[in-house]
């Protein structure tokens, strides 16, 4: 595991001895190849997913067929909604090539939330900052939808 790069893509800190310590302990390295199924949209939460490399491809089901919703790399983090809703997988996320992710298990996460305050309070700003950046991409797609639908063509 790449604690150097949990630190500059996750905690945004540099993780002490101990902390590196206990992520080596909790999480663990998956691997998929193109094609696999990560995540599976209605599944209750698995835990907490990195997206150390590769992309992914998230889909979500619309009258019985898959919506393409986003395609991302390196950096991403999965599993979240379910994870901190206690709901179902919102979207289905799909490996586009071979992958490989840090997971922290959902036991994993209620540990740190009642143990290390400071990794959970870390992993949770990132939660934030993600959901911003996506929130801030779908007003962006929601304005030139409606431009559209009102007919004034970008």
């Amino acid at each position: 595991m790449n604690i150097t790069w949990l630190e500059d893509n996750i905690f945004d800190r540099k993780l002490d001895d101990e902390e590196r310590d206990l992520l080596e302990k909790i999480a663990y390295t998956e691997s998929y190849v193109k094609g696999d199924v990560i995540i599976r949209e209605g599944d209750a939460s698995d835990g907490l997913f990195l997206l150390y490399s590769g992309k992914v491809l998230l889909q979500h089901e619309k009258h019985g067929q898959p919506v393409r919703i986003a395609t991302v790399s390196e950096g991403a983090q999965l599993g979240d909604i379910a994870l901190f809703s206690d709901e179902g997988a919102s979207a289905t996320v799909k490996a586009c090539e071979d992958c490989e992710i840090y997971h922290l298990p959902k036991e994993a996460m209620e540990y740190l939330a009642r143990n290390r305050k400071d990794l959970s309070n870390d992993i949770m700003l990132n939660t934030i900052r993600n959901l911003g950046s996506a929130l801030r991409d779908m007003n962006g797609f929601h304005a030139y939808a409606q431009q559209y639908i009102q007919g004034q063509h970008v």
